[in-house]
């Protein structure tokens, strides 16, 4: 492993990889370089498409000095992952392995997600917002969210470039029951797909179920019956400490999903992109609650979805989420959560040091990844860089943070 990689062995291919840009720059170059991250060499048996999964083999290296984990190759399957992101040159993947892996400390599985953040220049927004959001489990609940892993790619032997390895959002991630078919109420995993996901009405059109596989099972009966309490029951019934909403839906992580919200101000979090999963009732919990996991953070910390400067002073919510800070003490349980957060995990301190940690850790990774993929023309907005992309968001997040102490502060202390 001491040996210095050669991961575009052609001249030609990298000038074709790298738009135009030059190879070295800074000392810093794409081609023969000492790998400061983990590598995930991906080989597709044919042209990787969105619409259906291909033949791939996958094996990880570790750069010089990493403990053991070197994978030899595995076989499986890979597709474009993503939605609007597709329109971008760096793609992200999604990979299905034949065999269950345990890669950089994360849990065993056999799907993972290899995203791009291409318009993330910071390349952490995810892995700030779902690490931010891990840290707020304790004894009385976890907090749920994929781990994730910086790594570079090399796809098909050319440098794909910085990513994020992420854990899938699945059944075994948020400790929900296997499903079992001689059983009638199954665990649920439902994903906002559309922006009209805010429980402000009966019915299920704008999410798709994730858990269990539609395909074995239709089961959107506990989320429509959700839906339409949310959406229709006068407040005493909602409100009703035995049989409410209290009884239907963990608020303590409403509370903190809502907040985290808040915090990174995702745009496209509020009402979309919600993982909103239950599971199966058992002799210990005969009627278990419905709770909140994050995915889809790229739109956070002062940038939209599109990578557009989003300011610092904007309330997110829905009708959902307004109907719980309707009632005065929910939202003074809101506001001392927040209060208390500040203190800690969500203190400017700590968010700081979480993105100086990451930097450091991207290291050259980063450098190499902006030759790799110049956005000086194309889709995005401006001609940010990493560097000043990390200086915006400290900026940025000080700005956030004020607001929110003053804004959450005054909502908190408001009569009913």
């Amino acid at each position: 492993m001491g040996k210095t990689w050669l991961l575009i062995p052609a001249l030609a291919s990298l000038a074709a990889a790298a738009s135009g840009a030059e190879t070295i720059r800074d000392g810093i170059s794409i081609t023969n370089f000492e790998p400061n991250l983990p590598i995930i060499h991906l080989e597709a048996k044919e042209p990787i498409v969105s619409e259906r999964k291909v033949p791939c083999s996958v094996r990880m290296a570790l750069p010089k000095g990493a403990e053991s984990g070197n994978t030899g190759l595995l076989s499986g399957v890979v597709r474009i992952h993503g939605a609007s992101s597709q329109m971008y040159p760096k793609k992200s993947f999604a990979i299905t392995l034949a065999t269950p892996v345990r890669w950089l400390g994360m849990r065993e599985g056999t799907q993972w997600v290899i995203n791009a953040a291409f318009v993330d220049r910071s390349l952490m927004r995810h892995k700030l917002s779902y690490d931010l959001f891990r840290s707020l489990s304790s004894g009385d609940g976890k907090r749920f969210a994929a781990a994730s892993r910086f790594v570079e790619v090399n796809l098909n032997g050319r440098y794909h470039g910085a990513c994020l390895l992420m854990e899938r959002v699945d059944r075994a991630l948020l400790e929900l029951r296997s499903y079992d078919s001689n059983a009638t109420n199954h665990a649920c995993i439902y994903k906002a797909e559309d922006h009209g996901a805010d429980f402000g009405r009966p019915g299920h059109g704008p999410f798709e179920q994730r858990e269990p596989d539609p395909l074995v099972l239709p089961y959107w009966g506990p989320l429509d019956r959700f839906s339409r309490f949310a959406s229709t029951a006068k407040a005493a019934e909602f409100f009703d400490p035995h049989t409410g909403i209290a009884a239907r839906l963990d608020l303590d992580n409403t509370i903190d999903f809502h907040l985290l919200i808040l915090l990174t101000s995702n745009l496209d979090g509020f009402d979309k992109n919600i993982i909103f999963a239950r599971d199966a009732p058992s002799a210990d919990v005969p009627k278990p609650r419905f709770f909140f996991a994050p995915w889809d953070y790229d739109a956070t910390f002062g940038r939209n979805w599109n990578a557009t400067r989003v300011e610092p002073t904007v309330w997110l919510s829905n009708y959902l989420f307004d109907r719980l800070l309707g009632d005065k003490t929910y939202r003074a349980k809101f506001a001392a959560r927040w209060k208390r957060l500040r203190e800690r995990e969500f203190s400017g301190q700590t968010i700081r040091r979480m993105i100086d940690d990451n930097v450091r850790t991207l290291g050259d990774a980063a450098k190499r990844n902006a030759l790799r993929w110049r956005t000086l023309t194309g889709p995005y907005p401006d001609r940010l860089t990493f560097e000043q992309d990390v200086a915006q968001m400290q900026e940025w997040t000080a700005a956030r943070l004020k607001w929110l102490d003053d804004e959450i502060g005054r909502r908190g202390d408001e009569e009913r």
